[in-house]
């Protein structure tokens, strides 16, 4: 399992790659990933397979709540299920 670190790390560094415009110490954990539109739209299904491949788990869409992917902290919050989380 990887650690909260690794897990956020991996998170950045995708965005970055499907950004291509943003630099990794530019995006911050609080920074607005979609408001600012460093990850469009339709761009999120990718983000749900990366998070699924991150978490090693499938993740359901249907029970997805509205602001799960506002920015770093938030989808960590969601999504990272290590030990303190767990």
């Amino acid at each position: 399992m990887k650690s909260e670190a690794e897990f956020r790390s991996e998170l950045r560094k995708w965005i970055v790659n499907k950004n291509g415009k943003i630099k990794a110490e530019d995006l911050k954990d609080d920074t607005a990933i979609i408001e600012q539109r460093i990850i469009s739209s339709l761009q999120l299904m990718d983000l749900i397979l990366e998070l699924e491949k991150l978490s090693e788990e499938a993740l359901d869409v249907e029970q997805l709540k509205p602001g799960v992917f506002k920015n770093i902290d938030s989808i960590c919050h969601n999504f990272y299920k290590g030990e303190s989380n767990a």
